[in-house]
């Protein structure tokens, strides 16, 4: 996809529409169980209320993730619009204050690159840990025929308080710290 100049795109409320494979996303990639799918994507330019140029951007995919608790394949459902304007140097995209507001601020271009901005908004998207609502994990499913009881990891720890606490472990005296530097050698 040729990249184009987002401010004449503003202005004249150009639109662009289409569809770019999983596999042309390198990045997004990364993170994906598979590359066959498509992000279906449409793009329209525009000037706000505040006379900004900008775009609005709405992004469709299903993006195939591994589930962190199952490990079994994840169909996450992308469904993203975002409106974005554009500031002409890195000076202005500066002084801008971070806060909440709804759209964001980029830093424009007469060669901006509409694919690597569809491909952070996707990542952006992601779960940082994906899972499905109703899984059980890879570790508990292993164990069929067993309680659905969840794994105990420090459950090992009881047993070694209970020695430590035995009587002949508990009567012997504590050694001063000076009585174990100075032992004696052999003869």
């Amino acid at each position: 996809m040729d990249r184009i100049d987002v401010f004449s795109f503003a202005r004249t409320g150009a639109q662009r529409a289409g569809e770019i494979s999983l596999a042309a996303m390198p990045r997004l990639g990364a993170s994906l169980v598979a590359l066959d799918g498509m992000v279906h994507f449409h793009c329209v330019g525009q000037v706000d209320a505040r006379g900004r140029p900008g775009v609005r951007l709405a992004i469709h995919a299903c993006l195939p993730l591994r589930c962190d608790r199952c490990a079994m394949r994840l169909d996450l459902e992308l469904d993203v619009e975002r409106d974005f304007y554009f500031v002409r140097t890195e000076a202005e995209l500066a002084v801008i204050a971070i806060d909440d507001a709804p759209e964001e601020a980029l830093l424009g271009s007469v060669a901006f690159d509409l694919v690597a901005l569809i491909e952070d908004e996707a990542i952006l998207q992601l779960p940082i840990s994906p899972r499905h609502g109703d899984c059980v994990p890879a570790a508990v499913a292993g164990r069929a025929g067993e309680p659905d009881t969840p794994p105990r990891p420090f459950a090992g720890l009881a047993g070694l308080r209970e020695r430590m606490a035995a009587p002949e472990i508990a009567a012997a005296p504590a050694a001063s710290p000076a009585a174990r530097r100075r032992r004696p050698g052999p003869g």
